[in-house]
């Protein structure tokens, strides 16, 4: 059989809240948010995959109208995280630049409205 984007290296657990991965070593990644509402707070990534939004089962909820209900999805490949923007209605900035998506890299400043985060990267 051929490898496909949904095979991972790293083992998997399914709970009730999603697939959680486990770090063979290290810190998790994870979002510094910087500014809007419950800023500042840290967030680790801790998810196979992701949604950031308004949404009340929003994986990272975000409360703001200025923010989407489904805004960006984040999706752990290999040891890389990627974002998509979710057709949202005021995009995603990546680093000032108004992206659909795009792989993370460590100190990334990530746009969704009045919400920054700042990407870190796990070791």
């Amino acid at each position: 059989m051929g490898r496909n984007d949904w095979d991972e290296d790293v083992p998997t657990v399914e709970s009730n809240l999603g697939l959680y991965f486990h770090e063979k070593e290290g810190k998790l990644a994870e979002f510094e948010q910087i500014e809007g509402p419950d800023a500042p707070r840290t967030i680790p990534l801790d998810l196979v995959h992701m949604v950031v939004g308004r949404a009340p089962n929003a994986a990272i909820r975000i409360d703001s109208i200025e923010v989407s209900r489904q805004h960006m999805a984040l999706r752990r490949v290999d040891n890389e995280y990627r974002c998509e923007d979710l057709e949202s209605r005021n995009g995603i900035y990546l680093n000032g630049i108004k992206i659909h998506s795009a792989v993370l890299r460590e100190g990334d400043t990530i746009q969704l409205g009045n919400v920054v985060f700042v990407y870190h990267e796990g070791n």
